[in-house]
Formats: structure tokens, C-alpha cells, sequence
């Protein structure tokens, strides 16, 4: 039990030091107004669907061998089962949010922590743990990715709602032409007819390396955003607000939890240690996804939607900082439950 503790709080340290250039060129004026909204814009629009290419299409050998052992209806199965609890323990959480803060006085905060309750950092942060925890198994990253697609779908739908308040700016457009949403259709074609995957054909496997790339930067760029948001926040904005707290222990705690209670009755379907299928990741990805820090979205869609920026900063920077301590403590807690070896 130790070691797992210990494994996954290294992972989360070594995330969280890459929060120290931007905190330090923040601090030096070396970026300027506006940094932090071009660089989530890079991070949301360019890293974020290159995350999805490099999740489903892009293989090394070994793990071209490991995820083409597995049946593609089986697959395909699993891939529904994981986007099912996506769904549902994003509306759980949605719900018990706006329970929580039904009789809050400042509604344009009390959205804000909605949203940091119900959307964790899943993909910016979430993909790149899972990989550096089973030490880059594809087929757990795709679990993680397809709750990453529910995610993108529900953040520029019930999100967007989240913090303005207002149904009418739902814009389906802006969901079906959304980069990632495009990258995951890209993608899903490209894995469940290997035969046209350009990324995986010996003559051209190179040009694999643009989406792998940008798709690696996800989590440092993440990080440096919230660097420069904690060196630009003052302390008292930060750490003195009480639904900062509240949003955090929903987002941190009670969101693992909850979907581990959804997960943990169906989970005994699945046999243990399959040789290929890392099965258990079906329903230990969303469980992973859920118990992320607060999605980095939360303050580009403050910015672009004109929400409570200043409480999205704060809840954001406070509840990163803070989960740095809790999901060491939870991931261990849900290992153990799952009995997966480490």
C-alpha cells in the first residue's frame, strides 16, 4: 500500500513542478496580459485533439500488438460501458452540485463551482497520469480518452450553461466543429478500420510524431497555466472564500466516491489481470477521471463566456494545489478496492 501511495505521489509532484515556469515568468513580467487565455485557447484547441489522435491512432509496435489482440467488438463494448459512466457520473455530480449551492447568494460563483465540481482535469491531466501509472498501456488510456470525449461533449453543453446561466448559448455548432470532438471522430474511424490508419503504415509511421507531440504537452502546459494564475491571484482571493472549499471537496472527494459506488456493482463482470485487456480499466478510468483537480477550462470559459473570472481563478488554483495531497490519498484507496497490482 506504500508504494502505491508513494508511485502516485511522485506523479503528482512531478505534474505540479511544472507549475514553477509559469509561476516564475509570470512573476518576472515575462508573460503578459491575455498569456493565460492564448495558451488554454492552445491547450483546449490544438493539445487537447492531438491528445485524442496520438490516444487512438498512434502506437509503438508493442502497443500496435497489444491493443489488435483485443476483438473490436469487445472493444467497442468496452468503449460504450466507460462513456456510459462518463455520463453518469458527470450528471451525478451535476446534480449534487446544484443541490449543495441551491440557496447560494451569488449565483455567477455558485455556477462556477457547479462546474469545478462536475469537470475535473481529465484529459489534461488524467490522460497523463493514467499512462505514467500503468506505465503507458494503451488500452487504459483509451479507457480514459473515451470519458475525455463525454467530457468535451457535456463541457461546451451543460459547461457552457454552468457559467453563464443562459440555455441560448448552446451552440451546436460550436459541438460538432469542435477540434476534439472532430479529432475523436478522425480517430475512431482510424482505429476500428486499422487497415486505413496512415499514423501505423511503415512508409509514412513518421508523420505520428506531430500528434504525439503536441498531445505530450498537455500536461505541462496545463501546469504552467496554473503557475501564472497563482502567481498573478492574491493570496486573499485564493484561500479565503468558502465555496472555493466546498466546490474542492466535491470535486476531489465526493466525485471519486460517488462514481466508485456507480462503478463498483458492475465491475465484477470483468475477470482480473486479462492478459491484453487491462478490463479493469473499464470502470477504474472514470473513477480516475472523476478524482482529477478541477478542469484548466474553467477559466477560459469564465473569460470567453463572461463568468466570475475571479472565482474561477480561485477555485481552480486552490482545488490544483490542494488535490497535489488528495488524489495520492484517494487513487490509493480505489487501487486497493480493485485489487490492481502495481
Amino acid at each position: 500500500m506504500g508504494m502505491i501511495y508513494l508511485k502516485v505521489l511522485i506523479i503528482m509532484l512531478v505534474l505540479a513542478a511544472f507549475a514553477i515556469p509559469g509561476f516564475a515568468l509570470k512573476k518576472l513580467k515575462m508573460i503578459g496580459e491575455g498569456g493565460t487565455y492564448t495558451l488554454s485557447n492552445v491547450l483546449l484547441y490544438v493539445c487537447q485533439p492531438a491528445q485524442v489522435v496520438k490516444s487512438f491512432c498512434v502506437f509503438s509496435d508493442s502497443e500496435f500488438e497489444i491493443v489488435t489482440a483485443v476483438d473490436r467488438l469487445v472493444l467497442l463494448k468496452n468503449f460504450g460501458i466507460s462513456f456510459a459512466f462518463a455520463f453518469a457520473s458527470l450528471f451525478l455530480m451535476l446534480g449534487v452540485s446544484k443541490l449543495v449551492f441551491i440557496k447560494a447568494k451569488d449565483k455567477s460563483a455558485a455556477r462556477v463551482y457547479s462546474y469545478v465540481a462536475v469537470f475535473s482535469n481529465c484529459g489534461f491531466l488524467g490522460v497523463p497520469f493514467v499512462e505514467a501509472f500503468t506505465d503507458g498501456n494503451p488500452l487504459a488510456t483509451m479507457y480514459i480518452m473515451v470519458f475525455n470525449v463525454a467530457f468535451i461533449i457535456l463541457c461546451w453543453t451543460v459547461g457552457v450553461v454552468l457559467i453563464t446561466g443562459d440555455f441560448k448559448q448552446i451552440r451546436p455548432k460550436k459541438i460538432f466543429l469542435n477540434p476534439a470532438i472532430l479529432a475523436s471522430v478522425v480517430s475512431a474511424v482510424l482505429f476500428f478500420v486499422p487497415e486505413i490508419n496512415f499514423f501505423m503504415i511503415d512508409a509514412v509511421k513518421g508523420i505520428g510524431i506531430f500528434p504525439k507531440y503536441l498531445g505530450y504537452c498537455t500536461a505541462p502546459l496545463s501546469m504552467i497555466i496554473v503557475g501564472i494564475r497563482l502567481a498573478e491571484t492574491p493570496a486573499k482571493s485564493l484561500f479565503c472564500k468558502k465555496g472555493v472549499y466546498v466546490s474542492g471537496a466535491l470535486r476531489l472527494v465526493a466525485a471519486p466516491f460517488l462514481t466508485l459506488l456507480i462503478v463498483l456493482p458492475f465491475a465484477g463482470f470483468f475477470g482480473k489481470g486479462a492478459e491484453y485487456g487491462f478490463e479493469e480499466y473499464v470502470y477504474l478510468a472514470p473513477v480516475i477521471a472523476m478524482t482529477m483537480s478541477p478542469a484548466a477550462s474553467v477559466v477560459a470559459m469564465a473569460e470567453t463566456f463572461d463568468g466570475d473570472k475571479e472565482t474561477a481563478t480561485a477555485a481552480f488554483v486552490t482545488n490544483t494545489i490542494l488535490s497535489v495531497v488528495t488524489i495520492p490519498l484517494v487513487i490509493t484507496a480505489v487501487v486497493a478496492i480493485f485489487q490492481i497490482p502495481v
